[in-house]
C-alpha cells in the first residue's frame, strides 16, 4: 500500500518530470527507525527496505503490499542493501564490519568479515555484470573487489583528499559498464573507476553526496545535508538538482522499479518516498 503525497519534484531531462506518489506504507510492528537503503529485485517483483529499527528488513510486493520482516538482533548498524541476479540479499553492517549473503526468505547464506584484513564500517556495495562484488570498506579507505561468493580479488583506493582516495565512501552505483562510481561524503565529490579500480575522474560542486544510483545514462546523487537530488550526466555535467527539506528528510540510498519508480529513503524522515516519471522509460 502505499501513503500518497502531492509534491512535485522539478524536471530532469526537459522530457521528464518526477512526481511524488508517496511513501511505501512500512508495518507499525517493525518499529521503523533511521531509513537506510532500498533494493527493488526487478526479475522477481519484490522491494526491500532497510532500516535501524526493531525489524530492520521488509519485503514488499511490487505494489507496495508488505509481505515478510526479519532480522531481529542480527545487525548493529544495517547499510547497504542490493538484490543479486538470483534474488539473494547482500547488507552490509557498519558496526558490525561485515557483509552478509540473505536468502530471499531471510536466511543467512554466507558473512564476510574479512577481505586480505578486517572489514571496518562497510557502508555500500554494487554487484557487476559478472557477479562479481564491490564493498566500501569505508573505515579502510579503500574499495573491496570480491569474487560473487565472496573470495578477496583486489582492492583500490586509500584514506585522504587526493585523486582516488576517500574521505568516507558512503555509497556506490554501478553502470551497465561495469564502471563504478563512489559517492565520497566529507569530500563533496564522486569518484568515477573502472571496473580494475582506475581512477577515471572526480566531479564535484553540488555537494555533499551521501548515496549513488547509476539510472538510464544519468547519475543520481542524494545530497544529505541540502536534502536534495542532483542528476549528473556521464560527463559530470550536472542537468538538474531537485528536492529540499520540504519534500526530503535526509535521503539515502536509493533504487528503482522495473517501471522506472524512484524509491528514495529518507533517514530523519523513517520512510521510503516514491517518484514516478511522466512518462514509460
Amino acid at each position: 500500500m502505499i501513503i500518497a503525497a502531492t509534491v512535485l519534484a522539478a524536471a530532469t531531462n526537459g522530457d521528464v518530470t518526477w512526481t511524488s506518489a508517496g511513501f511505501l506504507q512500512l508495518p507499525a510492528s517493525a518499529e521503523v527507525g533511521a531509513m537506510s537503503a532500498v533494493a527493488v529485485d526487478r526479475a522477481h517483483g519484490f522491494i526491500y527496505v532497510l532500516h535501524r529499527g526493531g525489524t530492520p528488513l521488509l519485503k514488499f510486493d511490487n505494489k507496495g503490499k508488505y509481505l515478510a520482516g526479519w532480522g531481529q538482533g542480527l545487525f548493529g548498524v544495517p547499510h547497504g542493501l542490493r538484490v543479486d541476479k538470483a534474488g539473494n540479499l547482500w547488507i552490509t553492517d557498519n558496526k558490525q564490519g561485515n557483509v552478509r549473503k540473505f536468502s530471499p526468505d531471510g536466511k543467512v547464506l554466507i558473512t564476510l568479515s574479512e577481505a586480505s584484513g578486517p572489514l571496518k564500517s562497510p557502508d555500500d556495495l554494487v554487484i557487476a555484470s559478472n557477479g562479481d562484488l564491490y564493498v566500501a570498506d569505508t573505515g579502510n579507505g579503500r574499495i573491496v573487489h570480491l569474487t560473487p561468493d565472496g573470495k578477496f580479488l583486489s582492492q583500490f583506493g586509500s584514506k585522504g583528499k587526493g585523486p582516488g582516495q576517500f574521505t568516507t565512501a558512503h555509497g556506490l552505483a554501478i553502470d551497465k559498464n561495469d564502471t563504478i562510481y563512489v559517492a565520497d561524503r566529507g569530500n563533496d565529490r564522486v569518484e568515477v573507476f573502472t571496473p580494475t579500480g582506475k581512477f577515471v575522474a572526480q566531479w564535484n560542486g553540488f555537494g555533499n553526496p551521501y548515496g549513488l544510483l547509476a539510472w538510464r545514462n544519468e547519475l543520481f546523487v542524494s545530497e544529505g545535508e541540502k536534502h536534495q537530488i542532483i542528476e549528473i550526466g556521464k560527463d559530470g555535467a550536472i542537468l538538474h538538482t531537485w528536492g529540499g527539506p520540504e519534500l526530503l528528510q535526509l535521503p539515502h540510498l536509493m533504487d528503482y522499479g522495473s517501471d522506472g519508480t524512484l524509491y528514495v529513503t529518507e533517514v530523519n524522515g523513517k520512510r521510503v518516498q516514491m517518484f514516478r516519471p511522466s512518462k514509460k522509460v
